[in-house]
């Protein structure tokens, strides 16, 4: 192909400067793309929001993408390539980073005789991009193509390599892709060893079943401990006054919201309308639905729905393994914005919720690198197990969560309504791809690595899993990634000593301990029941009698301390319909230990498996609510808690 099949935009009727170039917006009112007051308002919108004039024009669909390079290629006498009918030549891009494409925004199109032709959508980016070309591909010409071609043609031409990259991003000692083998080589040894200890009577099974009933008494203890404490500092102990700094008077920055879906087709409606309500500048907006190349129904339906110019598809394709935070991995290097959102199918976020979220990053040091909103559910009300659920989730969002926080331990994140900047996020490698819970895992990666977490009191509904079976299988991938979230961080403990300090390092144990051993060992306290009010006679020896009623007078204690907490936290004006429900969350709590043991079953059999959570089955209208509640439920000392 020869440089006249390289398309010239006509430029007639734009009067070319004679020294400068002349403006991209004085261009598009020549060619009558725009009007002069079009032009005028968009110069308004950018001395408050940090977005080019193009951009803002195309996101509010004033102009098309392609109207725009076009106009691009005009004001920088370049050839505009449209990579669509011309398709580019793939086998230049091997040997590239296709990160580093991305970044810069320029791929190889095609060879013209002995010059490779480098489209870019940033002409400003042309040398850097340039000089990371290998010497075969030189000499270079530069010419113009839309953002949404190049990216295309990366993703395309690199699809394999990222991939790759998406699965292994987190460097192996802090991920968990090598941990089940570790597993298995520990109990391959381990049982034969229990095994032959018990019958040769080195170990005596009433010695066994007191050492291991020890350990969960002292688990539920802890975790008691750790409720109590954090809701009685979240209520009574007044926050220390934080140097929290006047909002500064810099441009809004671009928020990338990443959306990962798969099989959501009953939801896909209610989510873009959702996302549709936030109240932050479209122009700033940049929302990927992350779609699994298998996942043919909701590709096709995304494919017939009329999206709004800030909001793009993003195919995923397979690999090894089939997880949200591998979608996530794979989508971070496409993300245009400076702050990265994470949403599921079925979130309606506060209107205002990004808002808040760019003001409190603005107001905070570097360290702050994550902020966490409150989730709560719109359907608690839809059966006895949604509202366990409600009650859960506010006495965890509301009341121990910004406990925690205060007391110093770090916060192992929740899944969605998390938000992170950009840089941090790469700078720690993004998600593990093979940890199932890597919301959890990412909060413990931040406080390693020295950075803070802050949550907000802004609110997120979700839908509550009112199903038995469902809330099981939900549960079960939950507790299976605390497992594997403790196993990963514990391989190196004295590492995670240093990295954390003594004290996170109490609060880690203590927390994923006591979360795991209260579901794991829930038996063995049935049990002390069984022999409180008469056991099979071979049980008498287990726990000695003298013991038994301190025990039961223990487990009562707190029990009524549990209850008082979560009464505690449903007692605003939202919650408070769920105080009734409250006594029986103990036959709740044991759903915990059929799931625990599901996942820990998995976790040797199927590690990596992603249970899928089914969306879309509670027909209740959203609403959110501009009560105190919603500020907070149960008067959160400050918006804001930094750990």
């Amino acid at each position: 192909m020869n440089t006249s099949q390289i398309r010239l935009v006509d430029s007639s009727g734009c009067a070319p400067l004679p020294h400068t170039k002349q403006l991209l917006g004085r261009i598009l009112v020549d060619r009558g793309l725009i009007k002069t007051s079009d032009l005028l308002l968009a110069l308004g919108h950018q001395r408050i929001n940090d977005v080019k004039i193009g951009h803002m024009l195309v996101s509010q669909g004033q102009i098309s993408e392609t109207e725009l390079y076009e106009t691009l290629a005009i004001q920088n006498s370049l050839p505009f390539i449209d990579m669509q009918s011309d398709i580019p030549d793939l086998t230049l891009q091997t040997g590239l980073d296709p990160h580093q494409c991305l970044r810069l925004q320029c791929v190889p199109w095609r060879r013209e005789g002995e010059t490779t032709i480098l489209t870019t959508s940033s002409p400003e980016q042309f040398e850097n991009a340039k000089a990371t070309l290998p010497a075969h591909l030189h000499p270079v010409k530069m010419a113009i193509a839309t953002r949404s071609h190049i990216t295309e043609a990366i993703r395309v031409g690199a699809s394999t390599i990222m991939a790759t990259t998406a699965e292994t991003r987190v460097p192996e000692d802090l991920s968990c892709r090598s941990l089940p083998a570790q597993i298995k080589t520990t109990l391959a040894f381990a049982l034969p060893m229990l095994v032959l200890a018990l019958a040769l009577q080195w170990l005596t099974f009433a010695g066994l079943y007191r050492a291991i009933f020890g350990f969960a008494v002292v688990m539920v203890f802890t975790g008691i401990v750790i409720k109590t404490a954090a809701a009685f500092i979240q209520l009574f102990v007044k926050e220390p006054e934080k140097q929290i700094r006047a909002a500064p008077t810099t441009k809004l920055p671009r928020v990338s919201l990443l959306i990962p879906l798969h099989d959501e087709t009953e939801i896909l409606e209610a989510l873009l309308r959702h996302i549709g309500m936030l109240t932050y500048p479209e122009t700033l907006l940049d929302v990927i639905l992350i779609v699994e190349a298998s996942d043919t129904l909701t590709r096709s339906h995304l494919e017939t729905t009329d999206l709004p110019n800030w909001m793009r598809i993003l195919i995923v394709p397979a690999g090894k393994i089939t997880t949200k935070p591998r979608a996530m991995n794979y989508a971070l290097p496409f993300c245009r914005g400076d702050i990265i959102g994470i949403y599921d199918a079925e979130d309606a976020p506060n209107p205002d919720q990004l808002s808040e979220v760019v003001d409190l990053f603005a107001r905070t040091s570097e360290k702050t690198a994550c902020i966490q909103a409150v989730l709560d559910f719109y359907n608690a009300r839809s059966n006895a197990l949604s509202r366990f659920f409600a009650i859960e989730y506010a006495t965890w969002f509301r009341l121990i969560l910004p406990g925690i926080a205060r007391m110093g331990f770090a916060i192992p994140l929740g899944g969605t309504s998390v938000f992170f900047r950009r840089n941090v996020l790469e700078k720690l490698d993004g998600w593990d791809a093979h940890n199932v819970t890597e919301d959890a895992d990412l909060g413990i990666r931040l406080a390693r690595a020295g950075y803070q977490t802050t949550l907000i009191s802004s609110v997120t509904l979700e839908e509550a899993n009112n199903k038995a079976w469902p809330w099981i299988k939900q549960r079960s991938r939950w507790l299976k990634g605390y497992l594997i979230t403790y196993f990963t961080h514990m391989r190196r403990p004295f590492r995670l000593l240093f990295e954390l300090g003594a004290w996170k390092f109490l609060g880690f144990q203590a927390f994923f301990l006591s979360s795991i051993s209260q579901y794991m060992l829930a038996p063995l306290i049935w049990s002390c029941m069984a022999l409180y009010f008469g056991a099979p006679q071979w049980m008498d020896a287990t726990v000695p009698a003298e013991f038994l009623n301190t025990i039961m007078v223990a487990f009562i204690v707190m029990w009524f301390t549990s209850t008082t907490v979560y009464i505690v936290a449903v007692s605003g004006e939202l919650h408070r319909h769920l105080i009734p429900w409250i006594p029986f969350m103990s036959a709740y709590m044991a759903l915990g230990t059929l799931a625990i043991y599901k996942g820990a079953w998995e976790l040797i059999t199927k590690p990596f498996y992603w249970e899928k959570t089914a969306h879309g089955h509670s027909d209740v209208e959203i609403v959110h609510s501009n009560s105190e509640e919603t500020e907070s439920s149960l008067s959160l000392v400050t918006k804001a808690t930094e750990i």
